[in-house]
């Protein structure tokens, strides 16, 4: 391991500097609001830290109406919380809480926690179906990529030298729409994880569905979406039988990408129902209010 050089950047461009002049034959790997740069196989060993903390736009979490939510990668789940537009429009994030120590927690981020493969996937359901994309910045300018894309790429995000995520991006809400994420471990085997992300828009009875996105984790080495039960949702009227045969196709979905998932039918099969269930009851809270 060689000593590592460690720098301080104030602004993208900076940064996007820094990364560049390392070389094309680097790994990055976010830490919170810490880059790690690695060098290669053949360039083993620590080659710098980058402390992301200076530059405002990886430290920014805002919203409005018409453009949606944005949260810089260097920002702590702590604050992304207790951000007022999380808790009341987009709450399926805070579902997806890092499990943990309350330290750990506050420290960590949602940059930090992408550059993980299994946080990320753990986080992807409700990244997905929220439609969030990422915000890449390098030394040729701004660059965007669907979290789906990637997230359900076995190959991840791929950046270019000099290029990093500086933020992510949430599309404003449909009318009528909340979503929901659940995770679960199963009770006979406690390596049997899953977990099942729901957004839903409703039409203006608050009963019948017109739109869903559904995303489950667990089920192979990505996440996927259950296409097939979006579809079967759309126009239904969501009483229990309807809920039920949903269960049903998600779980089917998951089983047909990875045929260990046989183990776990019916914990998605149940995670399924209780997020879309989830998300109804929060449509129709905020509908009251």
């Amino acid at each position: 391991m060689t000593d590592a050089e460690y720098f301080s950047p104030e602004t993208l461009d900076e940064a996007a500097a820094l990364l560049l002049g390392a070389g094309s034959q680097i790994r990055t790997q976010a830490e919170g609001a810490t880059l790690i740069v690695e060098g290669s196989e053949d360039q083993r060993g620590l080659s710098m830290v980058l402390d992301l903390k200076q530059i405002p736009e990886l430290n920014r979490i805002d919203y409005d109406e018409r453009n949606g939510l944005r949260i810089g990668a260097a920002v702590p789940f702590r604050t992304i919380f207790d951000f007022p537009p999380v808790c009341r429009l987009y709450p399926m994030l805070a579902d997806a809480a890092p499990r943990g120590a309350a330290d750990v927690v506050d420290q960590s981020t949602l940059g930090g926690n992408l550059g993980h493969q299994a946080d990320a996937a753990e986080m992807a359901p409700p990244l997905i179906c929220l439609r969030a994309s990422a915000a890449i910045f390098g030394p040729y300018g701004w660059s965007e990529a669907a979290t789906e894309a990637w997230l359900t790429s076995s190959g991840g995000i791929v950046l270019q030298p000099g290029e990093f995520v500086v933020d992510l991006r949430f599309p404003a809400l449909p009318p009528r729409s909340n979503g929901a994420y659940l995770r679960k471990t199963s009770q006979e085997r406690a390596d049997t994880v899953a977990g099942v992300g729901a957004f839903m828009v409703l039409e203006q009875d608050l009963g019948t569905c017109c739109g869903a996105r559904l995303a489950v984790w667990g089920a192979g080495p990505t996440p996927l979406r259950a296409l097939e039960a979006e579809r079967f949702l759309a126009g239904k009227v969501l009483g229990d039988a309807v809920l039920q045969k949903v269960g049903n196709l998600v779980a089917k979905c998951a089983l047909s990408i990875d045929g260990r998932m046989g183990a776990r039918f019916h914990l998605v099969e149940e995670l399924a129902r209780g997020a879309i269930s989830e998300a109804l009851g929060r449509v129709r809270k905020s509908h009251k209010l």
